[in-house]
């Protein structure tokens, strides 16, 4: 798309558009999406996390066995909707209060419906071989493939890549289907608050900020987030406040700028600062963090168990804010830096990364190859000039050498511009 489309295409869409969240559960939220439309298809997993919230709220403990009952319902309920199955946010809370068994019993209704467990592991970092192992333990216990979220060796973990592969190969090779996807960044993105501990998030955003603003508990948090805390693997602590740039925020003037600037800019200690954007500026400040190597990037890239994909939202071009470039530029990055430009890996291998590799993975019998009889979902894309433009400084930028997509045998995008049309499906487990 073009810069120029992007007019039409608010008059199209509606530039303030939004899907209402009305529903409560996962088949009206299928339904939602199927009466609103959309341009792309869409296949959706049940969150372990929001299952935890919705039965037990931001409680750092062992489920009962009568709310471990209630989950399992809500995670069966969904499955029969269509969910493909079952994903985990381990470094998040709530998911970070749930043990390894908590999983394995949610995770037995997925494999008891055909689905998939999905992870954004515990760690990806210090803890990074430790959360493998786990995954693999769950996939093996609860009898289903597993697939690891952006796989990274972050922070002290860098240069590891190598020992990661091993060790997903030996699983594979006593029987566990787990895949890994991939994007081609060496910066993460998530919300400013996933630095703190996980007890300061318990009992939900209300108490998270009071405790920002409570000299007592924001020196707990500073300890913890320089230290070892016992069962958290901080991220954050491997790398330096200058690797962290802020890209949302309600005081849009800090958007660009890295952490540690803002504190010299305030004469702060850069810990005070975190807590000030967090628990006086914006709760849902979020940030970029820069924390793996070219070398491991390349590496896994290269590797049959691992595919392509973004880990980011859809974003509107129009929003405010900044965002991580993924968003708009990963599959064009592939292309063009590490298939033309580097030769990392061969086009052939990076189309199938993005298309039928991810297709099979989620089981679907007539998608993800261009084969008579499938589905016509089509990137059309000039192997020469295909790029990305965005940037982590101005990240709204579409990549060049992508006229044409078709989803469903229908334009959504044709000769640079977005048609307008809402041609996608909500895809079901098949």
């Amino acid at each position: 798309m073009t810069d120029r489309s992007i007019g039409s295409l608010k008059a199209i869409l509606g530039e303030n558009e939004q899907l209402a969240i009305d529903w409560q559960s996962y088949e009206e939220y299928v339904e939602k999406v199927r009466q609103t439309g959309v341009s792309v298809n869409v296949a959706g997993m049940i969150g372990h996390g929001t299952v935890r919230m919705a039965v037990m709220g931001y409680e750092a403990r062992k489920p009962s066995d009568a709310e471990l009952a209630a989950m399992r319902a809500l995670v069966k309920e969904a499955m029969e909707a269509g969910s493909f199955g079952i994903s985990t946010g381990l470094t998040y809370t709530p998911g970070s209060y749930s043990e390894t068994e908590e999983i394995i019993a949610l995770a037995e209704v997925a494999s008891a419906c055909g689905g998939t467990y999905y992870t954004h592991m515990r760690s990806e970092s210090r803890g990074l071989m430790a959360s493998i192992r786990e995954a693999i333990r769950i996939g093996r216990e609860a009898h289903l493939p597993v697939q690891i979220s952006h796989i990274k060796c972050a922070g002290a973990a860098r240069g590891s890549s190598k020992e990661v592969i091993d060790l997903i190969e030996s699983a594979r090779r006593e029987g566990i289907e787990i895949t890994a996807d991939q994007y081609p960044y060496l910066a993460g993105a998530t919300n400013l608050a996933a630095v703190l501990p996980p007890w300061a998030h318990a009992g939900g955003q209300e108490a998270l900020i009071e405790r920002l603003n409570d000299p007592t508990e924001r020196a707990r948090m500073k300890q913890d987030m320089q230290g070892t805390l016992p069962g958290w693997d901080n991220d954050f602590g491997t790398v330096t406040m200058a690797d962290v740039l802020i890209v949302g925020c309600k005081d849009t003037a800090l958007e660009g700028k890295f952490v540690q600037e803002i504190a010299d800019e305030r004469g702060q200690d850069p810990y005070d600062t975190i807590f000030d954007l967090l628990g006086k500026v914006d709760i849902g400040t979020a940030m970029v963090i820069f924390m793996m190597t070219e070398d491991d990037v390349r590496y896994m890239m290269a590797q049959e168990t691992v595919m392509i994909g973004t880990d980011a939202a859809g974003i509107a071009p129009w929003m405010d804010g900044k965002t991580h470039p993924r968003s708009y530029g990963t599959y064009a990055r592939v292309l063009g830096q590490y298939v033309r430009d580097e030769k990392a890996i061969s086009l052939a291998q990076a189309v199938f990364k993005m298309t039928g590799f991810p297709a099979a993975k989620l089981g679907l019998q007539d998608r993800g190859l261009l084969k008579e009889g499938f589905w016509a979902d089509i990137t059309i894309f000039d192997p020469e000039t295909v790029a990305d433009q965005a940037s982590y400084t101005d990240p709204h930028q579409f990549p060049t050498g992508i006229p044409h997509v078709l989803v469903n045998g229908e334009f959504v995008v044709r000769d640079g511009h977005h048609t307008g049309a809402r041609p996608g499906q909500f895809l079901t487990r098949q």
